[in-house]
């Protein structure tokens, strides 16, 4: 443990700099919006450590200060809304509940096909005739629930 004194005190703003570049150097390669925070709190470390000359448990709890106050000011500023003027984009099925079709299988048993632009679709529902007009009422995975419309 008594080494690592040494090693600690021997760092310099220069660390702090080269680690900062190489966090926003990662954060570029591997895009996570979380690296970058730590990146520019290690800068900032370095280059307040170039300016002034402050311990190596100072420039730690410095670092460490800053990064936490990135993170969570960084949480707060970009939270995610969900808020989408399409939020059935990537859900194509659920995209369909409501509308009408014609029936190009009957549905016997409780299952048949229907055709929605170039795709055929299962469906289930109540037992009716080709070229029945049904109305989509729910999804269950890839599967449509009709009735009669």
């Amino acid at each position: 443990m008594s080494e690592m004194f040494p090693f600690f005190s021997s760092l310099g703003a220069w660390n702090w700099l080269v680690l900062g570049g190489v966090l926003i150097g990662l954060e570029i390669v591997v895009s996570g919006v979380f690296l970058i925070w730590f990146g520019l709190a290690a800068l900032i470390v370095g280059a307040i450590a170039l300016g002034i000359d402050i311990s190596w448990q100072v420039q730690f709890l410095l670092f460490a200060a800053l990064s936490l106050t990135a993170v969570v000011l960084s949480r707060r500023f970009f939270k995610n809304n969900d808020q989408s003027d399409k939020p059935l984009l990537n859900q194509r099925a659920e995209q369909n509940i409501g509308r009408s079709f014609v029936l190009t299988k009957p549905i016997l048993h409780g299952h048949g096909r229907i055709k929605i632009a170039d795709s055929t679709w299962a469906v289930e529902g109540e037992d009716c005739a080709e070229g029945t007009m049904v109305k989509v009422v729910g999804v269950e995975g890839s599967t449509l629930k009709v009735e009669p419309a």
